[in-house]
């Protein structure tokens, strides 16, 4: 009996250990996460640590200087300092190379997302031969979980869509953030995104994790759902907007050996008597004439005839422009109406701007996109430099 007892006393021991072992070694289940800005810091950057056009206002990194939340920009190649705390510019921080930084891992994994065809950008989402996913992840120390982006093949869905991938500390997976605000660092201790308002400001939101109780499954179709509706709207809008579906595209092509995967069109209509908007659009075009000749711009003259669009070209000065093609057929013709000129901006084939400006948005609007600002790319022309100057910008912006 008692060798009974001891044995059955074991046998329950035993089997309290086992399950004890199988507790601590059980992975949690995916969740779903909400990444919500909880705070928003206000931050007045100074002129002169601006930097460049290029990068005007953006931060390049985040500091934790000795418990001290530090945002830093980069203006003459050397780094300007703002205390987070504050919003205001500090002269120094302490080591800054020193400073803590969270440690960074990468990691594949084969993730929800990415597992039911979805198209990632693939230039920093690499596959491997098993469709998993490389994946740079960072630390977050106040949300205790290591966190990485994927991004979403933007020419197929039509837009910049994201997923942000979330670990535990021992590096497993917990889940993924469809599309949420975008986190730009983490210091280790926080994590943040930066939202920028002017040349002056930034306003830096401060990020929290939450874990929700919505069922994983439905919220990982629901994103699938969405990613697909997206694609069906992208190829609804390609199949609309296709340039090679356009009259006057086709017409300018005609005329114009195009290798340019950006370009701009532009349409006047010859009148009795040249309108206001006529007149403002032409004169910024001559006095910007080496850009508009060099840049991929190229201009329409509709008219019921070739003599009077030549006649309009002569008039109105444009004739120190080559890439001019006329219009006798009413190609350029809109319901919109003829009084101000039509402006066409076609990107990879497509047509992503086709409007007639009221005189009141000729310059607020239509003259900042037929030179690029505001549109990633603005032109210039100097000589002394080779010419044209395409510049990437990424802080000019325009309503």
């Amino acid at each position: 009996m008692y060798m009974r007892k001891s044995a059955m006393l074991f046998m329950i021991v035993a089997a309290m250990a086992t399950l004890i072992s199988c507790n601590r070694n059980t992975k949690s289940e995916p969740a779903v996460y909400e990444l919500e800005v909880y705070k928003t810091q206000e931050v007045l950057v100074n002129a002169e640590d601006r930097g460049g056009s290029v990068d005007r206002t953006l931060p390049v990194d985040l500091l934790d200087a000795g418990g001290k939340d530090v945002l830093v920009f980069l203006a003459n190649d050397k780094e300007q300092y703002y205390d987070l705390e504050t919003g205001k510019k500090i002269s120094d921080v302490d080591e800054p190379a020193e400073a803590t930084k969270p440690s960074e891992v990468n990691k594949t994994f084969n993730l929800q997302l990415a597992s039911g065809n979805e198209k990632l950008w693939t230039e920093i989402n690499p596959y491997n031969e098993n469709n998993e996913v490389q994946v740079n992840l960072d630390y977050d120390m106040t949300n205790d979980v290591y966190w990485g982006g994927i991004s979403y093949d933007s020419q197929y869905y039509g837009e910049a869509l994201h997923t942000l991938v979330l670990t535990d500390k021992d590096l497993n997976y917990l889940g993924e953030i469809y599309n949420a605000a975008w986190p730009w660092f983490s210091n280790g201790r926080i994590l943040v995104n930066i939202e920028p308002v002017n040349d002056s400001i930034v306003n830096v939101n401060y990020l929290k994790l939450t874990k929700t109780d919505r069922d994983y499954k439905e919220y990982i179709d629901s994103c699938r759902a969405d990613l697909e509706k997206k694609h069906q709207e992208r190829e609804e809008y390609e199949a609309k907007y296709a340039a090679e579906n356009s009259p006057l595209i086709r017409l300018v092509n005609s005329k114009n050996e195009i290798t340019d995967r950006l370009y701009k069109v532009l349409a006047f209509y010859c009148k009795d008597e040249i309108s206001d908007g006529d007149k403002m659009v032409i004169d910024s075009l001559l006095a910007n004439k080496d850009i508009v000749e060099h840049a991929p711009i190229y201009l329409v003259i509709s008219a019921d005839k070739e003599e009077a669009a030549a006649s309009y070209i002569m008039e109105n000065g444009l004739d120190c422009f080559s890439k001019i093609v006329f219009d006798t057929e009413d190609i350029a013709k809109t319901d919109a109406g003829q009084a101000n000129p039509r402006f066409i901006r076609v990107e990879d084939g497509l047509i992503t701007t086709d409007t007639v400006y009221n005189t009141e948005d000729l310059c607020k609007k239509m003259l900042p996109r037929l030179f690029g600002e505001g549109e990633f790319t603005r032109y210039y022309y100097n000589e002394e430099f080779g010419g044209l100057i395409v510049v990437v910008d990424y802080s000019v912006t325009f309503e």
